[in-house]
């Protein structure tokens, strides 16, 4: 485990992954398939899903500066991941911090974790210089739809895309800016959330 987290919270403190960690992530991904289900309709190959967690990255051409792969351990059950989550900095534009994956375990909805976290991470990026963030909700997923309107996420536009086998599905785009920002100024630097785009 790596000497120092990243960031905490009263209870769970959030590190990098590392490859000592791909069993936990493989058990995470074991014991909570549904977003997987939900995205693809199908249960997750562990080893693969490892894989992807910890190595995907955004297209070179958005210009990013740095990916994180993080996960939160709680202090009472420090043995086993409690969330992960894959945020990058400076997407398409300085500043930008896109959210490409937020997932807390089943078994822990409804106990306050996921709020809690998302406004330590939300500020922890804002000290690193982001001051707008975006990331992506499926249709149907009203959990989800929920979770970002309540902290102050909005729709810029909506895009088709295609999960890793195949499957079709309907994103909405949502923003939120850390500082003030115009929907028509945030299209401005982020063109492809604009719905003229293509």
């Amino acid at each position: 485990m790596n000497p120092e987290p990243d960031f905490s919270l009263t209870d769970a403190v959030i590190w990098t992954a590392t490859e000592v960690d791909r069993p936990a992530l493989a058990a995470f991904c074991r014991d909570n398939p549904e977003y997987d289900l939900f995205l693809t309709g199908e249960v997750p190959d562990e080893v693969e899903w490892v894989e992807d967690f910890m190595t995907d990255l955004p297209p070179a051409s958005f210009n990013w500066t740095n990916t994180h792969k993080l996960i939160a351990r709680r202090h009472q059950d420090p043995n086993t991941i409690a969330a992960i989550l894959d945020v990058t900095e400076d997407m398409i534009d300085k500043g930008v911090g896109h959210i490409g994956l937020f997932q807390v375990a089943t078994a822990l909805h409804g106990s306050g974790l996921a709020h809690e976290l998302y406004q330590v991470l939300e500020d922890w990026l804002a000290s690193r210089g982001t001051d707008v963030l975006r990331l992506g909700v499926l249709d149907g997923n009203a959990r989800g739809m929920a979770f970002w309107t309540r902290h102050g996420y909005l729709e810029t536009r909506r895009r088709q895309g295609t999960a890793p086998n195949g499957k079709t599905h309907l994103s909405y785009v949502m923003y939120k800016p850390l500082k003030p920002l115009t929907l028509g100024a945030y299209r401005l630097r982020v063109p492809r959330d604009d719905p003229k785009s293509v």
